[in-house]
């Protein structure tokens, strides 16, 4: 019988591995099959059939009642052992983090050469530029050395110096000359302040400007009025002012009444003249009105505090009084309108407050009179107050 020719069979898997899978069969050991090579013998075709096939344990065995067939020159039979398919990519994915290997980073040996070069490079630099920066913002030590400011222009002698200096002369004389023309003409005015008799109610005199503000503050809880002077480093301090001693009397019988102890301390404010100058132009009314400024201010106070006392002593005001007072703060504050055009910013400053005050002390007797109140009597008291210590420094700032 003809011989077959040799050949070779390779065992390929049933399913595809994983990739996992894969791997995991890689690092395991390689396994390997092996097949009885035993010589198998040939009968001829004349002879019996006999079988002589040695077989491993896991092959299956020949039935007993199997026929006999000639047998054919079996080939050596060689199975090659099939490498597993590797499904691992060619170069690492970029998405896969590295391990770290323990090695780290070691900059090259010429790295603080370099740091050397560098700022040597900007160390240079920056000298360059400083040197080249003093040299064009120096200035020449002689001013005559200095360079002109315009191109062409020609070096200053002494004598062009002193024309230019009579030409400069005569301009600001030109400007000043211009201002006194353009400037309104004035005349004078003398304003008459007179004398204004006061006659404090006083609380008590402190060492210690500490203790008077205390003191103060149990006088406010109370509803009182309080006004604080300091004169000598003394402080006193004030419960009421009158124009008569007769209204500072009855002031001071309120206060007694309610278990203060006061007293009662004459000061006037002396008299004085006062000159301002007012514009030609303005009218005869408005001069006249500002030449009596002074003497309707003291009369608007003595009348104001006449009524206060009218009213801690009889319970209330006539409508007459209520009437006259009204009338002698309209024509104050008339007058006192026509001054502020005249006077300076302090003057204005002081002169305004002293209005106001007067004015919230008059509104103040208006309530009093439609409600009779005896706080209405301690606001007007206190505004008073404080209307003679504005009034005051106005006159000093008038006659200083």
């Amino acid at each position: 019988m003809k011989n077959s020719p040799a050949y070779k069979i390779r065992i390929r898997p049933e399913t595809e591995q994983s990739r996992s899978e894969a791997r995991a069969s890689t690092a395991s050991h390689k396994l390997k099959i092996k097949l009885n090579q035993s010589p198998v013998s040939i009968i001829s075709p004349e002879a019996e059939p006999v079988v002589d096939i040695r077989m491993e344990e896991s092959e299956s065995k020949l039935t007993e009642n199997s026929t006999s067939f000639p047998m054919m020159e079996r080939p050596d039979i060689n199975i090659e052992e099939i490498e597993t398919i590797d499904f691992r990519p060619s170069r690492p994915s970029p998405f896969v983090k590295k391990k770290w290997t323990g090695h780290t980073f070691k900059p090259p040996k010429n790295i603080f050469r370099f740091g050397a070069v560098a700022g040597g490079a900007v160390a240079v630099g920056l000298l360059l530029g400083y040197v080249v920066l003093q040299t064009f913002t120096m200035e020449p030590t002689n001013p005559e050395e200095k360079v002109p400011a315009a191109i062409g222009q020609a070096k200053q002698t002494p004598q062009d110096k002193a024309a230019g200096q009579a030409a400069g002369a005569a301009a600001s004389e030109q400007v000043k000359t211009n201002e006194t023309a353009n400037k309104p003409k004035t005349k004078p005015l003398t304003v008459t302040l007179p004398v204004v008799p006061l006659y404090l109610v006083q609380g008590g005199v402190f060492s210690t400007k500490a203790g008077a503000e205390q003191e103060r503050t149990v006088f406010q809880q109370k509803g009182w009025p309080t006004h604080m002077e300091e004169d000598a480093g003394k402080h006193t301090l004030f419960l009421g002012v009158s124009a008569s001693r007769d209204d500072a009397l009855s002031l001071a019988e309120a206060y007694r009444a309610s278990k203060q102890e006061v007293y009662i301390k004459e000061k006037s404010l002396p008299a004085g003249t006062v000159t301002l100058n007012i514009p030609e132009g303005m009218s005869a009314d408005a001069a006249e009105e500002i030449k009596h400024l002074g003497q309707a201010q003291a009369d608007l106070f003595q009348i104001v505090s006449q009524s206060i006392g009218d009213g801690f002593k009889g319970g209330k005001i006539s409508q007459a009084t209520l009437d006259k007072i009204l009338t002698r703060h309209k024509e104050a504050l008339k007058q006192g309108r026509s001054a502020t055009e005249v006077l300076g910013e302090q003057q204005k400053a002081l002169l305004q407050s002293a209005l106001n005050e007067m004015t919230t002390a008059v509104t103040t007797l208006q309530q009093f009179a439609g409600q009779p109140n005896r706080t209405y009597l301690w606001q007007a008291e206190e505004n008073m107050l404080r209307f003679i210590s504005s009034y005051k420094r106005w006159q000093q700032a008038m006659t200083g």
